[in-house]
């Protein structure tokens, strides 16, 4: 089974390519829905983070308080390594889950979309990287009408983040998603051209 790790800044648009590629069939592995799955109240996540950080990252009604957590380890570098410890080793023990799934049912190739593939070094674990770009000032623009943050709150996420330049040393494909969406997928059915055991569905090769 071939697998295409998939990832992108914030801002970069990345859901809109790893949507797309769903709807070509393609299994899609979802990094950040393991790691909300990861802190459900009375997970041996959660009890690893209650250890760690205290009670009073956790909201009246057992969930973890993000704010707060993001608060702590948005500028403490080795909390923030903590935290990773605990999360990350969950979201690959499940990621291995549906890779498994994935190859049981016949899938030829798989997408993981994760966000800090890169940053935790899981292009070893994949074929190809993947990576979605568009130009900063876009990026920039994107997340303030998104979440509402300021520039520099912006600035300060990006800047937390692995270069996109960097990031490009990586990468086997970029995706530029700085157009229309349709360019956007011109360019990921280009590419999926080349991936090997992939087939488009009938009549989606240039839909």
């Amino acid at each position: 089974m071939y697998r295409i790790g998939l990832t992108g800044g914030v801002g970069s648009g990345k859901s809109t390519v790893s949507s797309y590629m769903h709807e070509l069939g393609i299994p899609v592995i979802d990094g950040d829905k393991l790691a909300r799955e990861a802190v459900i109240p009375g997970s041996l996540a959660m009890n690893r983070l209650r250890e760690v950080f205290g009670p009073h990252i956790f909201l009246p009604d057992g969930s973890l308080d993000r704010l707060k957590v993001g608060e702590i380890v948005f500028n403490d570098e080795e909390k923030r390594q903590k935290l990773n410890g605990i999360i990350h080793p969950y979201i690959w023990y499940r990621t291995r889950e549906e890779l498994i799934r994935a190859q049981e049912d016949g899938f030829p190739v798989v997408v993981l979309d994760m966000p800090l593939l890169l940053e935790i070094s899981w292009q070893l674990r994949v074929e190809e990287v993947w990576l979605v770009e568009v130009p900063l000032e876009v990026q920039i623009a994107r997340v303030i009408s998104r979440d509402g943050f300021t520039r520099e709150q912006v600035m300060e996420r990006i800047r937390k983040q692995m270069p996109t330049t960097n990031k490009m040393n990586y990468a086997d494909v970029i995706i530029d998603n700085s157009r229309s969406v349709e360019d956007t997928r011109r360019q990921v059915r280009e590419a999926l051209k080349h991936v090997p055991g992939f087939q488009f569905p009938k009549g989606m090769e240039e839909v």
